[in-house]
This record gives structure tokens, C-alpha cells and sequence, in this order.
């Protein structure tokens, strides 16, 4: 939460507005008259998934939507309620619960609650990732196809990630992340964020 949780250029790259060289430009100017920090070297770090993203679809194409993506490994029967208890932040789990309420109300999540949540609805829930893809993509202002669907795919170990998928343990992000439980305490129904 705050003004330095994110860079909040995603909207602006997404659209084309700002290039991704453009971006790494400025931020290696920071770093030469600033210093790298752990900030600039995250930044420079998503910069090169979002372009690996690209990559992805570059070679791969169509076989990136496929329910098994590209390892064409079947996985087991979703639970097709799951998917809409997510999506009406109605899972029990307060972090993830927050996390969609700030999605539907602002149309941002930060990169980590994303992943968050959508491990949350692929492993806890036993849901569709394809239905968390589509979701998003109605709900993202700053909605990119190409990190979209290769987030979603990372997550849910049908990428080119060799370790099978991302699993994030909720408890332990809450714990990191929002200990004191500002976050969801702001994204609470009835909170004045979480309207």
C-alpha cells in the first residue's frame, strides 16, 4: 500500500505509451546517479519477464491457451464454483479475499497479490487457471495478454518454468507482506477502499 509499492508504470506500458527501453533507460540513469537498490533491481527484473512474456508467445503462440499449455499435461477437473467464490472474494482467506476486492474496485493488483491469488484459486481452490486468466483480463486496467496469460501459466506450471508451478503458501505471504493487516483491513467489505 502507499505511493512506493509499485512503479505503477504497467498501464502506460501496456498500452504502448512507454517502451520497455525507454524505462530500462531511465532506470539505469537512476542507479548511475542513485545507486542500485533492491527497488531498481525488481524493477529491472519484471522488465525482463514482461519481454520473456513476449518471447513466449513469439514461439509458442496458441499452444499458450490450450487447458494443458505447453508441457500438454492434462490436469485434473477444476471445480468450476471455485472460480466464481474467487472471483467474488468470497474464499474465506482474508489476504486473497482483499486481494480481489482491490482488483474488482481499482482494476490494479500489485504483481505479488496476483500471483498470490491466482495460486490461491489453481491449488487451494482446485480451480480453472484459464477462468483466472479471463478474469483478469476483464477486470486489469493495465491488461497485457502476452504477461497475462504467461503469468497464469507460471503459476500454474504450464509454462516453461521447470519447477512445475508456483504454490504460495497464503499464511506465510500474510505474514511477510501484511503483518500488521493494514492491507486487509483496507480491503474489507464495508472498508471505504473496498466498496
Amino acid at each position: 500500500m502507499g505511493e512506493d509499492f509499485s512503479s505503477r508504470l504497467s498501464c502506460w506500458l501496456a498500452t504502448g505509451a512507454l517502451s520497455v527501453r525507454t524505462v530500462y533507460q531511465a532506470l539505469k540513469a537512476c542507479e548511475r546517479r542513485d545507486g542500485a537498490s533492491e527497488g531498481s533491481g525488481w524493477l529491472f527484473f519484471e522488465l525482463l519477464w514482461r519481454e520473456h512474456f513476449r518471447l513466449l508467445h513469439l514461439k509458442h503462440g496458441r499452444r499458450l491457451y490450450r487447458a494443458s499449455g505447453l508441457p500438454g499435461r492434462v490436469r485434473p477437473v477444476t471445480d468450476d464454483r471455485a472460480l466464481e467464490v474467487w472471483r467474488l472474494a468470497q474464499t474465506g482467506e482474508p489476504l486473497v479475499d482483499a486481494g480481489m476486492r482491490e482488483l474488482a474496485a481499482s482494476g490494479f493488483l500489485s504483481n505479488r497479490m496476483r500471483q498470490i491469488v491466482a495460486s490461491y484459486l489453481v491449488y487451494a481452490l482446485g480451480g480453472d487457471w484459464r477462468g483466472g486468466a479471463a478474469w483478469f483480463e476483464s477486470c486489469l486496467l493495465d491488461y497485457d495478454v502476452y504477461s497475462n496469460q504467461g503469468n497464469w501459466l507460471y503459476i500454474a506450471g504450464l509454462g516453461t518454468d521447470p519447477r512445475g508451478g508456483r504454490h504460495f503458501n497464503v499464511q506465510r505471504q500474510t505474514e511477510q507482506h501484511d503483518p500488521d493487516g493494514r492491507y486487509r483491513a483496507l480491503w474489507t467489505d464495508g472498508a471505504a477502499g473496498g466498496q
